[in-house]
């Protein structure tokens, strides 16, 4: 077997004889342009590939086998039909040394699978995402899908300022939509009377440090998430070793921090919720280390952020399409599977009517609380990765704190 690391030196030099070879032996121009960019491809999904276990690139070694033997293949379809005899060879040859390196080069460990968890029907969906509107999913509780990722508005349509609560802030290059769908809910002007934060994860607090400043908006999050958003720690890489496409990209993910100090105040101790009189937060770490899920027990009513999720988030026509499923957290940044653990029964136990996470789609009723029981109850199976960066050792015993403090 070629060892992986021959396998990207012959990379490196395959994409530079394909750029400078045709132009060497003076090949016509629409043969040495096809070439050259030929060589441009290999050399950017090389660039894209872990070569070994502990790198960070999207692409697994298989990927990058698949695509040299593609790449040999459509080398080898050129050159049948090439009439340049010296063209002909060349393009054979190359077609089949790609081939040839795709089935010798040592693959090394595939991806590890996440599979479906507690797949729901359509029916358990509350509101669907329709041509980008603000929806109603509860009294006083509306919801927005921006891209991969959902935002959540608490407070009476027509609050007006300072009457309302934004929790998480999206992607980054959001913050007009959320401004447009604040306005249209509370009112033309409408500032929140706070920003709380879930957990800092770029794709929470995408256009939270412009929001904060546009509005003057106090920001609120649990201490242990501080350090992410105060500029002093970074999370931990995601795993791209994981299946799925949203797994595989996790390595271009942002983790550094964001830094908002000068607005940044703790949640209150007592478990309350500034400016939301009958909610509470719930401390469900694992996904992040702060994690904070929002309760509300008159109508249970829960926003989870993603210590649960209601679609497979580690797959991109998942998340395309809204599938909906009882899953845990997206997989690919989640470092304490134990904790997480903890936080997921916790949930179930509160038996909610309807759940509004940080993926997915909003759902209610029976059938999705089965769901979350279900995933509760058979989480290590279900939910944990059985290798990859972050798995737990089986029977562990680790034992995980909560913030109890409400």
């Amino acid at each position: 077997m070629i060892p992986r690391g021959l396998h990207a030196l012959l990379d490196a030099a395959s994409a530079a004889g394909l750029v400078s070879v045709p132009a060497l032996m003076g090949w016509r121009g629409e043969l040495r342009w096809g070439m050259a960019a030929a060589g441009a491809g290999v050399a950017a999904y090389s660039l894209l590939t872990r070569y070994d276990e502990d790198g960070q690139a999207p692409l697994s070694m298989r990927e990058h086998l698949a695509l040299d033997g593609l790449q040999g293949v459509a080398f080898c379809l050129a050159g049948a039909r090439e009439r340049d005899a010296t063209a002909r060879r060349a393009l054979l040859a190359y077609g089949a040394f790609s081939i040839a390196a795709a089935a010798l080069t040592d693959p090394g460990p595939g991806r590890v699978p996440v599979p479906r968890q507690v797949p729901l029907s359509r029916d358990s969906i509350l509101r669907s995402a329709r041509g980008g509107r603000t929806e109603e999913i509860a009294q006083d509780v509306a919801w927005r899908r921006l891209g991969i990722v959902n935002v959540v508005f608490l407070g009476p349509p027509g609050a007006g300022d300072r009457g309302w609560v934004l929790v998480d802030a999206g992607l980054n290059g959001t913050a007009r939509m959320i401004e447009a769908a604040a306005a249209e809910r509370f009112g033309h002007g409408a500032r929140p009377r706070a920003i709380v934060l879930t957990h800092g994860h770029f794709d929470h607090v995408g256009a939270l440090q412009q929001l904060a400043r546009r509005w003057d908006a106090p920001i609120y999050a649990h201490t242990l998430e501080h350090p992410f958003l105060t500029g002093q720690a970074a999370y931990p890489l995601g795993d791209p070793t994981l299946t799925g496409a949203m797994a595989a990209l996790c390595g271009f993910y942002p983790t550094a921090p964001v830094d908002v100090s000068p607005r940044l105040q703790a949640l209150p101790e007592d478990g309350s919720l500034p400016g939301l009189p009958g909610w509470r937060w719930i401390h469900t770490p694992g996904h992040a280390p702060g994690h904070v899920s929002l309760w509300r027990e008159r109508d249970r009513t829960l926003v989870a952020g993603d210590a649960v999720v209601t679609t497979r988030q580690e797959s991109a026509l998942a998340v395309l399409r809204q599938a909906p499923e009882m899953h845990g957290p997206p997989a690919y940044f989640t470092p304490d599977w134990t904790a997480a653990r903890h936080s997921v029964r916790r949930l179930a136990d509160l038996a909610p009517e309807v759940i509004v996470a940080g993926h997915g789609p909003p759902m209610g009723g029976a059938r999705m609380r089965m769901a979350l029981h279900d995933l509760a109850r058979h989480f290590d199976d279900l939910a944990v990765p059985h290798g990859g960066r972050y798995a737990p050792q089986r029977g562990s015993g680790l034992v995980v704190t909560h913030d109890d403090r409400r």
